[in-house]
């Protein structure tokens, strides 16, 4: 796959009944679409991620700091930092980028 609308994603993630959709599965890279439509668990990764917000508003903390977040910003996290969404104002829809496939979230590498 070299092209894919996020509208599109979002619709099948809509369709499937779940929060979290693969969308790129590589050695050195895997994309997911997810969806926050609550506060979750603090969590920490082995590798660096990204989150694209596609739509919705709310909270981030990465480990110490507190961002608010809105659709069209990205979120960098450190491999090894503690991070959630919380205060969630509208779901929030993100693409997920891992540094590796193994430790995306569907790929259990929590």
């Amino acid at each position: 796959m070299n092209h894919v609308s996020t509208s599109d994603l979002v619709d099948q993630l809509e369709q499937e009944n779940t929060n979290y959709l693969e969308v790129l599965s590589k050695d050195a890279l895997s994309v997911e679409l997810a969806q926050y439509p609550n506060p979750e668990p603090k969590t920490a990764h082995k590798t660096d991620e990204l989150y694209f917000i596609i739509s919705g508003s709310g909270m981030v903390h990465v480990e110490d700091e507190r961002y608010a977040v809105d659709e069209g910003d990205v979120v960098y996290v450190e491999q090894g930092a503690e991070h959630d969404f919380f205060d969630i104002e509208d779901e929030i829809t993100a693409l997920v980028v891992f540094a590796s496939a193994e430790d995306s979230v569907l790929g259990q590498g929590l």
